[in-house]
């Protein structure tokens, strides 16, 4: 059984980000805590990088120094509103752009650009990626393969993203049909999905009316500490159930990790509960005998027959 952390690796406090403001990136000071935290356990995060962050040469320096020591992979996430080329969309529904919004010949521009920016400033080879807004289709699927990247983990299984609204489109992608198991999803593209899913279980707080909607019908969870550590253990033992020898996919922002990087740890005190949650989530993985290892170590073992 294997634990895999993901981290998207972006600018601070993008849920407040509106078009035409300066993204900065203090969180690439916060990154070596986490980091640490990580080879405490013996896990081997992987950090999805997006294009500000690439531009950070803090976090470019530290990132290629702990990837070559093999302590974690550098892989892509790519926003597709900042992200060169620009290209002007029509605002219709007032949410950042999906990437499957763009023509075509934009999106290629846009994955070629990202390509080789990390390629020449991390000086390594980039296989992984996730999607901004977790947006994905076949067109764009096509063009990641074609500039190399071999291994995806934008699907959420069992979730309807498809009410968050993009730029010229209402809708997001909607994973609701999805399965939490390893497949190719387009030629030579492996995808490893996050580890969500639709669970019927009994919360201890809110109305009683909510918990009775979320026994019967089931709460959409994420393997992420936003909430608590009762959320990740109650699907961490779902999944378990589900599929025994599977994986847990844990997902974290950068910018989660800095006081005010985000709406869930706007002060000091908030960022280290924040960091107690994962500390003890860690904790309990482990203790499962879960093993860590980076998104491309996991593609190497699924390669060699081992998860099947």
């Amino acid at each position: 059984m294997y634990f895999l952390i993901t981290v998207d690796t972006e600018g601070d406090n993008l849920w407040n980000w509106h078009e035409g403001q300066t993204i900065t990136t203090e969180n690439t000071l916060f990154i070596p805590r986490f980091q640490s935290l990580c080879e405490q356990y013996g896990f081997v995060p992987t950090y999805l990088t997006n294009y500000e962050m690439a531009m950070d040469s803090r976090w470019v320096d530290y990132g290629r120094r702990k990837a070559r020591d093999g302590k974690c992979e550098i892989g892509m996430h790519l926003h597709a509103w900042n992200t060169p080329p620009e290209y002007m969309l029509q605002n219709k529904y007032g949410g950042n752009p999906y990437i499957t919004e763009y023509p075509d010949e934009v999106v290629d521009k846009k994955v070629s650009t990202m390509m080789d920016l990390l390629r020449n400033r991390f000086e390594m080879d980039i296989i992984s990626h996730r999607a901004g807004r977790w947006a994905t289709n076949k067109t764009y699927f096509r063009n990641l393969t074609k500039h190399g990247i071999q291994i995806d983990c934008s699907v959420a299984p069992g979730l309807d993203l498809s009410n968050l609204p993009g730029r010229m489109k209402n809708v997001g992608s909607d994973y609701s049909k999805e399965l939490h198991r390893v497949y190719y999803i387009a030629d030579n593209l492996l995808e490893i999905p996050m580890t969500t899913g639709i669970v019927r279980w009994l919360p201890g707080e809110g109305s009683i009316r909510s918990r009775i909607r979320t026994l019967f019908l089931g709460d959409p969870l994420w393997l992420r500490p936003i909430k608590g550590n009762k959320e990740m253990e109650i699907l961490t033992e779902w999944i378990r159930k589900k599929t025994p020898d599977s994986y847990l996919e844990f997902m974290v922002h950068s910018s989660e990790l800095m006081p005010g990087g985000s709406p869930y740890t706007r002060t000091s005190e908030q960022c280290e509960h924040f960091y107690t949650i994962i500390e003890k989530f860690f904790a309990y993985v482990s203790e499962l005998n879960y093993q860590g290892c980076s998104l491309s170590q996991f593609r190497h073992l699924y390669l060699d027959g081992e998860l099947r």
